[in-house]
């Protein structure tokens, strides 16, 4: 999926860098490693890898495709999802835990790779003062970042939406981070990603992979991941 919508210098992005990327902070501030949830990461890795057929939905389970991806983050992620046998009932360990924590490190790892933006230490005072040290992100391309969050915007203000667009709206209304996105009107825009997210509002047949193959993805990734918190608190 690459639009021509997006900035010159993120054209190449992969769904889940993109969906990191629009929820960057639009000043070029640090932002922590652990802005987004690894779930929603995880999430927009699978839809890519299922659209491009490299990865195909066998029911209970996910097996390999046959167009081989060679986007280094895809390949990772379909690889730690193939590794135990590509269970559904297995996802919740590839979204909590050290796998999660790495997919959310290996997708800001890939926008500096890309020269978007770069580490910096930084230093953190919690609880009785004590300092703890890390790094975080700070962008260097503020207009892409401005432009293409103005293209997801536009889209959840009323604009058409391409696949691209589509995609990302799609995963916004799942994650329930459309507010993020500073529309106009924050209830017109929930409702019109819910819609998109139901398919309507898009190209005919995008409209049947949303319905068919992307929201119940995006719904399966991050329902495991609550499951695993809700039995993780002992609830």
């Amino acid at each position: 999926m690459r639009s021509e919508r997006w900035s010159a210098p993120t054209r190449e992005l992969t769904l889940p860098e993109r969906i990191a990327w629009v929820l960057g902070n639009e000043d070029g501030r640090p932002v922590s490693s652990l802005t987004e949830p690894a779930g929603l990461l995880v999430a927009a890795a699978l839809v890519e890898l299922l659209l491009d057929a490299s990865l195909l939905d066998a029911g209970s389970s996910y097996r390999r495709g046959p167009v081989d991806t060679t986007d280094p983050l895809l390949e990772w992620a379909a690889d730690g999802l193939l590794r135990s046998g590509g269970r559904k009932a297995d996802l919740g360990h590839a979204v909590t835990g050290p796998r999660g924590a790495q997919m959310i490190r290996r997708t800001m790892d890939r926008l500096v790779e890309r020269g978007l933006a770069h580490r910096e230490p930084r230093r953190v005072f919690g609880y009785l003062a004590m300092p703890v040290f890390g790094s975080a992100l700070r962008v260097h391309e503020t207009a892409a970042l401005h432009h293409d969050r103005a293209v997801v915007r536009a889209v959840l203000d009323g604009a058409d939406a391409d696949e691209d667009t589509a995609m990302i709206a799609v995963l916004l209304h799942h994650g329930r981070r459309v507010r993020a996105l500073h529309p106009q009107d924050p209830h017109a825009a929930i409702a019109r990603a819910r819609s998109i997210a139901s398919g309507r509002f898009v190209p005919a047949g995008i409209d049947q992979d949303i319905v068919r193959l992307v929201s119940p993805t995006v719904q399966a990734v991050l329902a495991a991941l609550t499951a695993t918190e809700v039995l993780s608190s002992g609830h």
